[in-house]
């Protein structure tokens, strides 16, 4: 059968796509398969000698080699040209720059004969169909998946339509560790429901020992009065089944559970958020000479000691690229890798933005920026504005995880040796792999800090003296405490930080969607980078990455100090008026465990890949308040 489907390389590696993914194609929905079972690194030893896939980011690299002890290179995710042909089938200029992908759900039905079979029973009686019909090219017209017995009926009585396409079931099962698999739909028209709660923790009961009858004939019927669970059953055909026909709907279906070895399966629907969550590592590119040692003069360095060649005659050979202290330090093994926190690592980031205002570099232009006249902007807090006329992103997929979020620095110091949610590696080497997949975005965006002084005192007077604010806060960090997902238990170092980090989430949030109804900027053609610690950080970076609307131009023109003050002077305007306020703003909590207050998609919520926090920790009030918020000086 055909080979290839036509996809965009950028659903390869984001923030809802990639390894372990399921694609919703025009030709069916598909789950991606580790990276190394890919055709592009079947001949790794040639592809790999091209330096068009490899992504240079030592720094990233070193931070990551603290996980993947044998990492060496992040590779380009290959692109492709698709070209036609005569069939109007997609198929790649060159077959060696291609994903590897299978059809999942892996069950479908016929929406017109409605039955339900699983996919390798519709093609073996589909090829046994057209074999019999004396039809040539049976894989080519099996893509996508069509039914066998239609297209017996049609041709038999001469129809004109001859093709059924198979719709795979909206429904699938997934667990803790990362596996995924479908519903037993072989077995559910002889499923007891509401039984005495299970071991498993189900309400439903299932006969594994056997099938309702050897030569099962199912059915997927679809009621057109109701349109809920209720409404899909699920029987068998077969005159000798000993279910004598009995029809189970789908009612209850989410209470079922299924207990494999050490883990526990539940339904969920295919495109629900929960079936997948990337560990996506970014990392802003620093122009900085002598970072990192790259791998391969690692390895020519080792090589030269390895012979006996001396330190001076290394000094001189690579002086113009280390210097000294960096290649002493290698020599005397004083280079390994050690654990660098989220946090730590976006501090070199952000005191390099604000020691290097007027940065530009003239080799490779990775990084451009503009140091704007911030006084417009003190009567509001904001010391630093910063026009970046050139931004280099480097993102990594790491691993993906199911039903919960996994936390970068858990997974990056110590993995999931200690939580019920485990990892999933996107190759199947694991920790040993040697390559990651990773993706290299050029952009544009705007950075702004705020006064420390003005957010200390902010803080330090509110959480003192406001009964209102420190309750809002205390609330917050209640929820964290109690919360089952494991990204949130230490993401806060103290109080100050979370009310720190809420305020500043909130304000890009509403910087967000203020950049789309002033200016036009559609919110998922932005992204968000925040800076905030305790102490030394308070800023973000709004950004756009290139192929995005306002990518050539158009959103450092908003930088300007001028329009960036009417632009926050609107968003604070318009963040007092929800359309859904009183309620909204009133609000006890909302969101993902309640970890937000006065927020919701009427006034500050986004699209999520456009926000690096899945939408939660934003509280609007922290910002236009008229007794503790932020701005509140700055509003009528």
């Amino acid at each position: 059968m055909p080979k290839y489907i036509q996809s965009q390389t950028r659903k390869m590696l984001t923030a809802y796509g990639g390894v372990g993914s399921i694609l919703e194609t025009s030709k069916g929905a598909l789950i991606v398969e580790e990276f190394d079972k890919w055709k592009f690194f079947t001949d790794s030893s040639k592809i790999f000698e091209e330096e068009e896939f490899f992504i240079e980011d030592n720094r990233l690299l070193k931070r990551l080699q603290v996980h993947f002890k044998q990492l060496q290179k992040f590779i380009r995710v290959p692109t492709n040209i698709a070209k036609p042909n005569i069939q109007n089938d997609s198929i790649p200029l060159d077959e060696k720059r291609i994903a590897s992908a299978k059809y999942f759900p892996e069950w479908m039905y016929c929406p017109n004969c409605e039955r339900l079979r699983h996919i390798k029973d519709w093609w073996k009686s589909w090829y046994q169909t057209l074999q019999k019909l004396n039809e040539p090219n049976a894989a080519d017209k099996f893509i996508k998946p069509k039914c066998y017995y239609c297209f017996e009926e049609a041709k038999t009585k001469n129809k004109k339509k001859r093709y059924y396409e198979l719709e795979q079931v909206r429904f699938i099962m997934t667990a803790p560790n990362g596996e995924i698999r479908d519903l037993p739909w072989e077995y559910w028209n002889m499923a007891e429901k509401n039984v005495i709660e299970e071991a498993d923790g189900g309400h439903i009961r299932i006969n594994w020992a056997e099938r309702c009858c050897k030569n099962q004939d199912l059915r997927y019927l679809r009621s057109e009065t109701f349109a809920d669970l209720a409404g899909i059953r699920i029987k068998c055909a077969n005159k000798d089944c000993k279910a004598n026909g009995r029809e189970v709907t789908l009612a209850g279906l989410f209470g079922l559970r299924i207990k494999e070895m050490e883990t526990q399966f539940k339904p969920v629907l295919r495109t629900s958020n929960s079936v997948y969550y990337p560990l996506c590592i970014n990392s802003i590119y620093l122009p900085k000479k002598n970072l990192e040692i790259k791998q391969d003069d690692k390895v020519t360095i080792r090589n030269l000691l390895a012979n006996g060649v001396s330190k001076e005659i290394i000094y001189t050979t690579f002086q113009n690229r280390y210097d000294k202290q960096t290649i002493d330090d290698f020599v005397d093994e004083r280079d390994e890798p050690t654990f660098e926190s989220e946090i730590q690592y976006r501090l070199k980031e952000y005191r390099f933005i604000l020691e290097n205002p007027n940065y530009k570099e003239e080799k490779n232009s990775n990084l451009t920026y503009e140091n704007q006249d911030s006084d417009t902007l003190s009567e509001y807090g904001i010391s630093t504005l910063i026009k970046v006329k050139r931004l280099k992103l480097t993102t990594v997929q790491t691993a993906y995880t199911r039903q919960e979020p996994f936390d970068k620095d858990l997974f990056i110091s110590g993995g999931d040796k200690q939580t019920p949610v485990k990892i999933k590696y996107t190759s199947t080497k694991g920790v040993d792999t040697k390559y990651l997949l990773a993706t290299e975005s050029f952009g544009e965006g705007i950075f702004l800090e705020l006064e420390k002084s003005k957010v200390d005192e902010w803080f330090e007077k509110n959480y003192n003296e406001k009964p209102a604010f420190k309750n809002r806060i205390d609330i917050l960090q209640k929820r964290i405490s109690q919360s089952e997902i494991i990204i949130q238990k230490n993401k806060f170092s103290n109080y100050k930080h979370l009310a720190k980090f809420v305020m500043i989430h909130t304000l890009s949030h509403i910087l967000v969607k203020e950049l789309e109804f002033l200016c036009g900027y559609a919110a998922t053609s932005l992204n968000e980078r925040l800076f905030v610690d305790s102490e030394n950080m308070q800023g973000l970076l709004l950004y756009t990455v290139a192929g995005s609307e306002g990518s050539f131009g158009g959103i450092i023109t908003q930088s300007n100090p001028t329009s960036f003050k009417k632009i926050l002077e609107s968003a604070l305007i318009r963040s007092q008026d929800c359309a859904s306020d009183p309620v909204c703003y009133h609000s006890e909590g909302q969101g993902i465990g309640g970890l937000n207050l006065a927020a919701c998609y009427s006034c500050t919520l986004l699209p999520e890949t456009s926000c690096e926090e899945f939408n939660s920790f934003l509280d609007r009030t922290l910002l236009v308040d008229k007794i503790f918020g932020f701005f509140k000086d700055n509003i009528l």
